[in-house]
């Protein structure tokens, strides 16, 4: 993810509240300003409850070699950006060595949900941006906050089977 793709993605995201009804007396709007809330929190630089500050560190460094190692990954990339790739996912290897898997899961998941928000919110930037499309990418959002590690692992578990009964790569 670039730089740019964040930062349109957050721009998104503040339209989106902003389209979003005032009256306290629907439910529904609680509802999706709190979605937009996590939302926000799911952005990058947002520190997450329950995590200690070393342990914030940890992970925060996980997720930036995670994010190297995928910037980096393209099937056209020359011997440079290769070894540069191997450097960064011997750093990741590294961390996640001598951390405590639960701080892993964590670092995984955060760049799964970060991931997922941003195509979110670039994927509802092109839309008309009605009522109807908030709706629908506020309760996308809640769905992608809510998620848990074990979802993520069911989650490429289908994945996996449906590549493999389908035969490709």
């Amino acid at each position: 993810m670039s730089e740019y793709d964040e930062d349109s993605a957050g721009e998104s995201l503040r339209k989106a509240a902003e389209l979003l009804p005032d009256d306290d007396a629907d439910d529904g709007a609680e509802a999706a300003q709190q979605a937009v809330q996590e939302a926000l929190q799911a952005l990058p630089g947002t520190p997450q409850p329950g995590w200690t500050p070393e342990q914030e560190t940890q992970i925060q460094a996980m997720v930036t070699e995670l994010r190297t190692v995928r910037q980096l990954a393209r099937p056209d990339a020359g011997w440079l950006r290769r070894k540069r790739q191997m450097r960064a996912r011997n750093r990741y290897v590294d961390l996640a060595m001598f951390s405590d898997p639960a701080l892993v899961d964590e670092a995984e998941l955060r760049m799964w949900k970060h991931h997922m928000t941003v195509a979110l919110l670039l994927e509802f930037a092109v839309s008309a941006m009605q009522r109807d499309d908030v709706q629908a990418a506020v309760s996308r959002l809640a769905i992608v906050h809510a998620a848990t590690y074990e979802d993520l692992k069911e989650f490429k578990q289908k994945m996996a089977d449906r590549q493999e009964s389908t035969g490709r790569p």
